[in-house]
């Protein structure tokens, strides 16, 4: 006989299924689609609680075109795959009731969205969400890791003999961290081991004199699988710029680790991949000033990406002012491959203009291409920019003379450089809803072949009769440009820039209450109202940072009344490079700027 522990029934329209372990326990009934949306976002998409605790989930929607909209409560289902863990009410308030790890979905009949919900054993209060291994700059082996009685860095990332186990947590406290690092504490499947900065203080890392000064190396790195690294900063105060000796900062050696809402700059390279690495995220942080100045060009990059098999998970940062790439994923011949990395969300802009050759460099904000071929990449629902005649690719898709396999862009919001989109050697390339503004080159594709691409659905804005299409080196306007290549029968093109203010607001994956608002301010307004309402719960408290003054004073705070904030486009002066640079950061206010909203307590 079958012994089945618990049975419930999902009505899912007409259909019936007995359910167990893990499926879905929750009784509903299906929800139509949502006009316009077509895809669902779930906000915290995993988080930890004590039993007896409740977490408040958030859903909003995703239009083809990359924007955020409003789901009402009555137009989703929520599903639990364990009931007797946490259960969830209809709207989305989840209540945790004994140890063990859960998905709540919510659901229309066209989309869906989860979110992994680990209960501890324990019933202590909220208070004990802190609870956990305490590390401070001053701490040392012999400590017992309370709060009273602090670890140094590097016993606690290397495990502390032992004592840090899967689950737990080590708390970084106020202060600067030296030496170099090379962290082995590892995690398990479903219970990793969390990093994290202590709530309402600044924790730094400072890699100055972490590595040789003979030569470049790698000041911070993670060998540890299932583990994650949260808020604090990671810097290098070395005013010695100018060589090809800065140190990497973040290194990640290990799979199946997330790196969220950190801050990273003025270093070698910001992050790097390894390319035997897999399962890796890295979300809502925020990378500036990273790299140095050669003898021919910039080089040093927000995030160096490689990766034998993926997946690799990039989204919801921001990338600005590096002396290279902001996202680079790139290998040279035989160091790595590029397969099954995913761009997703990020704002990356003026990148490489910190160099002498900020007119000129081949630097882009986001290179998707190498030494090796390219496959089952996807660049979407990015935002980039260049300032006005800063410069030259914006984004490029393939690299040299590399064929690659296969890369989808679609739905990203691309402005100013030279050239906008760069493509070369793809046996299927998609490019679909993408805008391309500004600059004065649209499209520049190389490829003679064009069998495997698939463009549709672009819009550009930019006079048509200009020679603005390039194919195979020779400039077109737009109607010879889709006579010639076959590209973009249903593309749409305008010959003047926009007029009205463009917002996007992307909701912070890992945290409530936390967001990204990027803003091109194409009305020329000395403020933009922002709606809120995905992002803030009525009646909390707030702030909004511009990214290019994130430790200075807030742009605007208060109590959240629900709908929309005003923000001030006025612009900041960005961050000087640590021992400065050929060419200072531009000022991007009042025309472009991105901000940062989130609870304070």
């Amino acid at each position: 006989m079958l012994s089945i522990q618990k049975l419930s029934v999902l009505v899912l329209g007409a259909a019936v299924f007995a359910c167990s372990g893990e499926n879905p326990t929750e009784v509903t009934t299906e929800h139509p689609a949502i006009e316009g949306v077509s895809e669902l976002v779930i906000t915290p998409e995993s988080v930890s609680v004590n039993a007896g605790q409740t977490i408040q989930l958030k859903v909003y929607g995703r239009t083809a075109a990359g924007d955020s909209v409003g789901v009402r409560t009555d137009q989703l289902s929520w599903t639990t795959t364990d009931a007797q863990v946490a259960t969830v009410s209809q709207t989305g308030l989840v209540t945790s009731d004994a140890a063990g790890s859960v998905t709540i979905s919510a659901l229309t009949s066209a989309a869906s969205a989860s979110a992994r919900v680990k209960v501890t054993g324990s019933s202590e209060p909220a208070s004990a969400a802190h609870a956990g291994w305490h590390v401070t700059p001053s701490g040392t082996e012999q400590g017992s890791g309370a709060r009273s009685s602090p670890w140094n860095l590097s016993y606690a990332l290397n495990g502390a003999a032992g004592r840090v186990q899967p689950g737990d947590t080590i708390w970084l406290h106020s202060g600067t961290y030296r030496g170099e690092i090379r962290a082995t504490v590892a995690g398990a499947s479903g219970r990793p081991v969390v990093i994290r900065q202590y709530p309402g203080e600044r924790a730094t890392y400072d890699a100055k004199g972490a590595t040789s000064s003979a030569s470049r190396g790698d000041a911070f790195v993670v060998k540890g699988q299932w583990t994650e690294w949260w808020d604090f900063e990671i810097t290098n105060s070395d005013p010695n710029r100018h060589t090809d000796t800065r140190s990497n900062m973040l290194v990640n050696a290990a799979s199946n680790t997330k790196y969220i809402n950190l801050v990273v700059h003025d270093g070698g390279i910001g992050f790097y991949n390894s390319p035997s690495a897999s399962n890796v995220e890295i979300s809502g942080s925020i990378f500036y000033n990273n790299g140095w100045q050669g003898t021919a060009k910039g080089g040093g990059h927000a995030m160096y990406l490689k990766s034998y098999s993926g997946p690799v998970l990039v989204r919801d940062n921001v990338t600005f002012d590096q002396f290279g790439y902001g996202i680079h994923v790139y290998t040279d011949k035989g160091a790595g491959q590029l397969v099954n990395i995913t761009i997703d969300g990020n704002v990356s802009f003026n990148n490489g203009t910190v160099t002498e050759q900020y007119t000129t460099t081949a630097n882009s904000n986001i290179l998707v291409g190498g030494e090796e071929p390219v496959k089952g990449n996807a660049v979407k629902n990015n935002m980039t920019y260049f300032s006005a005649g800063h410069g030259v690719y914006n984004v490029r898709l393939g690299y040299a003379e590399t064929p690659n396999v296969d890369v989808t862009m679609s739905n990203n919001y691309v402005v100013g450089g030279k050239y906008l989109l760069t493509t070369a050697q793809w046996d299927r390339l998609s490019v679909t809803g993408n805008q391309l503004i500004g600059g004065s080159g649209m499209v520049n594709v190389l490829d003679q072949s064009l069998g495997g691409y698939s463009w549709s659905g672009n819009k550009y804005q930019r006079d048509p009769s200009a020679s603005a299409w390039q194919y195979l080196g020779t400039g077109l306007a737009f109607a010879a440009w889709k006579s010639s290549t076959g590209l973009g029968g249903n593309d749409a093109v305008t010959s003047s820039l926009p007029t009205e203010t463009k917002v996007f607001v992307r909701p912070n994956a890992h945290e409530n209450g936390r967001a990204m608002v990027v803003v091109y301010n194409w009305g020329k307004q000395s403020g933009v109202s922002v709606d809120l309402s995905n992002v803030l719960p009525s009646g909390a408290k707030y702030e909004v940072r511009n990214v290019q003054n994130w430790f200075g004073s807030p742009v605007a705070t208060g109590t959240f009344s629900g709908g929309s904030i005003q923000l001030p486009m006025s612009g900041v002066t960005a961050p000087t490079p640590i021992g400065g640079s050929a060419h200072m950061p531009t000022r991007t206010g009042p025309d472009f700027d991105t901000f940062i909203v989130r609870i304070v307590k």
